[in-house]
């Protein structure tokens, strides 16, 4: 079966028809309109035959197959059929108008094809199970801006099928708006937009297939709404849009396949909200980005799947994004991002640019980021997999505050966010990173579950610049640098939190931290980083479950905490080796080893492992630590054990933890 073909059955597959029903308080279905008087032509070569049933009601001016139909009564219906080279149908007068293309293919010499001067709606059918063609001339005499043109309205239905090439001007021009209620449209080519409705587009059902040189659908200064069908659109010329419009752009249901060549083009783009409710979109862009220079300063325009002026909501619907040109964008807005449902997968494979000066004076790079805002963004829900493999590039990024999750909720939103690409330097001193998760302002887990991964050197998994609070959620992150990272001020106070940092701190903040509840295992490299890092700012504990290990010894703050905690170093530590805090009989904690630390006794510049836990059931009393114990039954989180049967191993330490915070050595 041919390609299209299987586009539109899969795309028709879950539209079902509306019923007769749904017709009646809407004027755009031909089906209330009454239309009962016909006016038939058969086209043929150079001339046509025509029959007019609607008598005085309806002027002909015929030459040869150019045929000029001026109509002062309602209800008319124009049945076109045969083929005409140098022919067309113009339709002038003030009623609406029917054409129903019911076999006809027509190219014009001198204008558009079909030319529909009325400012009223203009219905075209496509007579089902008919192929129809029109072409516009490549020079026009005649007023009208497509090869299929309204004046009015354009309400397209019925279940044949039309190619409509525009050979001068845009495929199809509704002066009003453009509705496809059903039928097969392709545009094959067209030297402007493949659609353009000046006052908004809506799709209901059908199937549009676009190839332009400009845009491929341009709703103008009007809004977009789809609410079923499908769309494919093929751009490759730069700087154009797969589908636009200056209003409102709404997705509620159908399938769009999006394809974007050009030099920083867009899939979908709009100046005011975009709010994605449903529908199947899947967009694959190679555009590059353009670095526009002013008085010395860069300013670039990227290519961008889904781009809008303002905000984007996204609340359902599967969207799938794959770009490899430089500097590519995911999903971007210059305001603030909510997601509260549906299925994103965004990959952005493309490199970064040169070093630039952006606007602010500073030295810059453009990068391939996933899903981005210039203002908030908010993940409430929804299973979003965002991985960018350029260069610089963030999987996740805002340039305000972010808010992930609600609370209470574990399974969703459900995010994977991963960067593959290497730090750059901007200047002597200065890098671009990549990051999996990053908030300009405060960042706010809630809950959810979250898997960050970075690859290189530089690459940060979860990074506030300001305040970053962990409420609740599941958080699995694996980092090159600092898993968890926050410039200002770091709350803990729920969720199961990993960090396995390949080349820093597990957990980093550069200003107070605070751990009042959940379970937190963090693991650091080799000194000076740690599995919490917090040097000289206050570290207060009060209730959870935390063990951290590495190199380094953030120490907290005992003046600042109510609940006990234990540093316990080791000169050598060996990956995989079980270690048991035990009272008795009773397991304070029982943890195997994520790494192996060996040599001098920890602190900066020296070797060997710092261990610190701290749980609810630490008093003062006599603990030992025992290493090399063996474990069965329990459970495990990323090793650390819950119930279960601890045996064997060798007692090393005994110590009582009579301060808030004791130091085992």
């Amino acid at each position: 079966m041919h390609t299209r073909a299987k586009f539109i059955l899969a795309a028709l597959a879950g539209t079902a028809l509306l019923p007769a029903g749904a017709w009646a308080a809407d004027a755009d279905y031909v089906e209330n309109a009454g239309f009962t008087t016909t006016v038939t032509i058969a086209y043929a070569g150079a001339s046509a035959t025509l029959v007019n049933h609607a008598g005085a009601g309806v002027t002909i001016t015929q030459n040869g197959a150019m045929i000029t139909a001026t109509s002062t009564i309602a209800g008319v219906e124009y049945i076109l059929s045969g083929a005409a080279t140098g022919g067309y149908l113009k339709i002038q007068g003030a009623p609406a108008s029917k054409v129903t293309l019911n076999g006809v293919a027509l190219t014009c010499t001198n204008g558009p094809a079909i030319n529909v001067q009325s400012t009223n709606r203009c219905f075209v059918v496509l007579a089902d199970g008919t192929d129809n063609a029109l072409a516009d001339s490549a020079v026009y005499t005649e007023s009208g801006q497509g090869s299929l043109y309204s004046a009015g309205p354009m309400i397209v239905s019925g279940r044949g099928r039309a190619t409509v090439t525009g050979r001068k001007s845009h495929g199809i021009y509704s002066a009003g708006y453009f509705r496809m209620r059903g039928g097969d449209v392709a545009i094959p080519s067209a030297v402007k937009d493949g659609i353009h409705a000046v006052r908004y587009f809506r799709m209901d059902q059908g199937t549009l297939t676009i190839a332009a040189t400009s845009d491929g659908i341009d709703a103008d200064a009007g809004t977009v709404e789809i609410n079923g069908g499908a769309i494919a659109i093929t751009s490759v010329a730069d700087d154009t849009k797969g589908i636009k419009c200056d209003g409102t752009f709404t997705v509620n249901g159908g399938a769009m396949n999006v394809t974007v060549k050009g030099v920083q083009s867009k899939g979908f783009k709009s100046t005011g909200a975009m709010t994605l409710n449903g529908g199947a979109m899947n967009f694959v862009l190679t555009g590059n980005m353009y670095l526009v220079i002013t008085n010395n300063y860069g300013d670039p325009s990227y290519c961008t799947a889904i781009k809008g002026d303002t905000n984007i909501t996204i609340n359902a619907g599967t969207i799938t994004i794959s770009h490899v040109g430089t500097a590519g964008k995911g999903i971007s807005a210059d305001g603030s991002i909510v997601v509260q449902g549906g299925v994103l997968d965004i990959l952005t494979s493309g490199g970064c640019s040169a070093v630039f000066t952006n606007d602010l004076g500073v030295k810059d790079v453009a990068a391939a980021d996933g899903l981005k805002a210039d203002r908030n963004l908010d993940i409430l829900g929804g299973t979003i997999t965002a991985v960018s493999q350029g260069n610089a590039g963030d999987a996740i990024s805002c340039e305000g505050a972010m808010t992930i999750g609600v609370a209470g909720t574990t399974n969703a939103p459900c995010i994977t966010a991963a960067t593959r690409g290497q730090k750059v330097a901007v200047s002597a001193s200065d890098y671009s990173n990549p990051k999996a998760i990053q908030a300009g302002g405060n960042l706010t887990v809630n809950g959810g579950t979250i898997r960050a991964s970075t690859r290189n050197d530089g690459g940060e998994g979860l990074e506030s610049k300001a305040r970053l609070a962990v409420n609740g959620g599941n958080i699995e992150i694996t980092a090159y640098d600092d898993c968890i990272n926050a410039a200002s001020n770091l709350a803990i106070n729920g969720g199961r939190i990993y960090c396995y940092s390949l080349g820093n701190d597990g957990i980093d903040c550069n200003g107070p931290m605070q751990y009042t509840g959940g379970t937190i295992v963090s693991s650091g490299t080799t000194a000076p980083e740690e599995g919490f890092d917090c040097d000289m700012y206050t570290f207060a504990i009060g209730g959870g479950v935390m063990v951290g290990t590495g190199g380094g010894s953030s120490t907290p703050t005992a003046g600042s905490s109510t609940q006990r905690s234990v540093l316990y170093s080791t000169t050598t530590a060996t990956s995989g080796t079980v270690i048991q805090v035990k009272s008795a009989s009773t397991n304070i904690i029982v943890y195997r080893l994520p790494r192996s630390h060996t040599g001098g006794g920890g602190g900066p510049g020296g070797g060997g492992m710092k261990l610190l836990f701290s749980t609810p059931a630490i008093t003062n009393t006599t603990y030992t630590i025992v290493t090399g114990v063996s474990v069965a039954g329990g459970t495990e989180f990323h090793g650390l054990y819950t119930g279960g049967t601890v045996s064997g191993g060798t007692t090393t330490r005994t110590f009582t933890a009579s301060s808030m915070v004791t130091t085992v050595n």
